[in-house]
């Protein structure tokens, strides 16, 4: 959601300095990788030992350049195929690497705490089925619906329990995962079965609704 309606501001914004960034020749991937090993670096260092405030707030500054590096990309050549995998692949890793880092600290710190595990365990799988739903959906020609949790809602609400709950702030943390957990299994059957609608609904299919398109 925050993704669909925020991405044409932050376009303008981001425009004028990501076009001086070409011209000095720095580079999208670039800009990405960086982010990308900032982001893991932040998380293994902080999360892992439960600084949660600071590792919110760096992490959070960290997601900026994935801002950034798409506006270097459309000032530049445009963006290309490779671009976009690498981006999509650092989104992946630096996903797994954030709950990853949360999970080893609530287990150092918390280990009776089964169901914010739980819910962090669902975050860490849904995550990236949320995101692979998507990937698939595309490389099929499939139109899919963005959902109602994509990646920036579940940073930003992943860093904001976990920053409350470094302030001391009881179940700050479950409390994001819940949200995030249920919104990403939402999100999944929204692409799903908007995939399904877009199949079921093309004049070219060919044959009759099999068991799997049912």
């Amino acid at each position: 959601m925050l993704s669909e309606f925020g991405r044409s501001g932050v376009t303008k914004v981001a425009h004028p300095f990501a076009a001086f960034l070409v011209r000095i020749g720095v580079t999208a991937n670039g800009i990405t990788l960086t982010g990308l090993i900032l982001t893991c670096a932040a998380a293994v260092v902080l999360f892992g030992n439960g600084h949660l405030v600071a590792g919110a707030i760096v992490i959070a500054l960290c997601t900026l350049l994935d801002l950034v590096d798409g506006a270097v990309a459309r000032a530049g050549d445009g963006g290309s195929p490779y671009g976009a995998l690498v981006d999509a692949v650092s989104d992946r890793v630096a996903d797994g690497v954030i709950l990853a880092s949360l999970l080893w600290w609530l287990v150092d710190a918390h280990p009776d705490d089964k169901y914010a595990l739980g819910m962090l365990l669902a975050c860490l799988v849904l995550s990236q089925v949320v995101s692979y739903s998507k990937a698939r959906a595309d490389a099929g020609g499939l139109r899919t619906p963005g959902g109602l949790m994509e990646r920036a809602d579940r940073l930003v609400l992943i860093l904001l329990g976990a920053g409350l709950e470094g302030l001391g702030v009881p179940w700050a943390l479950a409390v994001a995962l819940t949200v995030v957990a249920v919104g990403s299994l939402v999100t999944v059957i929204q692409r799903v079965w908007g995939g399904r609608a877009d199949y079921l609904g093309r004049p070219d299919r060919l044959g009759s609704p099999s068991a799997g398109d049912l």
